[in-house]
């Protein structure tokens, strides 16, 4: 009769195997994980392009959120005096010179910290797709000495999306996307308004519905942490948080201070790290820069 198959399997002690490896510590773990993905730059699809910008704000998430939120911290700091709430009773009175006033710093202060966060941001994210090591003061004086570029570069699109937006909405959404790239265009190649603005309009040529999906999944994701901010900024709901807390003004706008800076960076953050994986994606599409970065490499 046939015999059935015998596996035998011979065990030897432990202090024969050798020592055993030693257990990686946290900061082993962390260096592995972004050997692992670096250099970041090819061509991916949406879900792709999602998973690798929240991968990327992930490893990285202390450093991108505090200077976003350090870069609207000096314009949170002014709402205890700039606020709705300090001109409600004056605008009720007939006064709006204080609103008006208001309204004009703040806006242009935001303006201010959203492109110098997003331009700080997007270097930052660029170097990390790319497998280079970031030198944060480098990086900062690169973008203070181009910020007036940048500055300029956010004024012609919100003109161009305004424009478009009030000639049937359709073509502000458009002049949105083939804008969308620009600034990161002007930061991280060092071009100038005009050319910054050409090199969006080139890049975005094709993919449409990717930098759609990709905008709006952003806009979704962030839209919890801007609208803390923005309601906390309405006086009706001061009122209502002082109310039922029992906190002060002063505490109340201590605490709400910091706290709008810290989800107005995570917002921030979350969007540059979005649209700096996008435009990285666009250069692999129109001039293949994953080969030239394979070449390097």
């Amino acid at each position: 009769m046939p015999h059935s198959p015998v596996t035998v399997v011979t065990l030897r002690p432990l202090d024969e195997l050798g020592p055993a490896a030693p257990r990686r510590t946290r900061s082993d773990r962390a260096r592995a994980r972004s050997g692992a993905v670096a250099p970041a730059i090819g061509r991916r699809g949406v879900l792709e392009m999602l998973d690798l910008s929240i991968g990327v704000l992930r490893e990285h998430f202390a450093l991108l959120v505090g200077l976003g939120a350090l870069a609207w911290l000096p314009l949170r700091a002014l709402q205890p005096f700039l606020g709705a709430h300090r001109w409600e009773q004056s605008v009720q009175a007939g006064s709006v010179g204080g609103s008006v006033v208001s309204t004009f710093v703040n806006t242009g202060g935001a303006a201010l910290a959203q492109c110098f966060a997003s331009a700080l941001l997007a270097r930052i994210v660029h170097a990390r797709l790319e497998g280079r090591e970031v030198v944060l003061a480098e990086t900062l004086r690169a973008v203070l000495t181009r910020l007036h570029v940048v500055v300029g570069v956010a004024i012609v699109t919100a003109i161009a999306s305004t424009a478009g937006t009030c000639a049937c909405f359709v073509p502000g959404i458009l002049m949105a996307w083939k804008l969308s790239i620009a600034p990161m265009a002007c930061v991280i190649e060092g071009a100038g308004v005009r050319a910054s603005l050409g090199r969006s309009w080139m890049l975005t040529q094709r993919g449409f519905w990717r930098w759609l999906c990709l905008a709006f999944t952003a806009y979704v994701i962030g839209l919890p942490f801007a609208g803390i901010s923005a309601l906390g900024d309405f006086p009706g709901a001061r009122a209502q948080v002082l109310a039922w807390s029992g906190l002060s003004g002063t505490a109340f706008d201590l605490l709400f201070v910091l706290l709008s800076s810290l989800m107005l960076g995570v917002s921030i953050a979350l969007s540059s790290s979005v649209l700096t994986v996008y435009y990285a994606d666009c250069r692999v599409r129109r001039e293949g820069t994953d080969l030239e970065a394979a070449v390097r490499a």
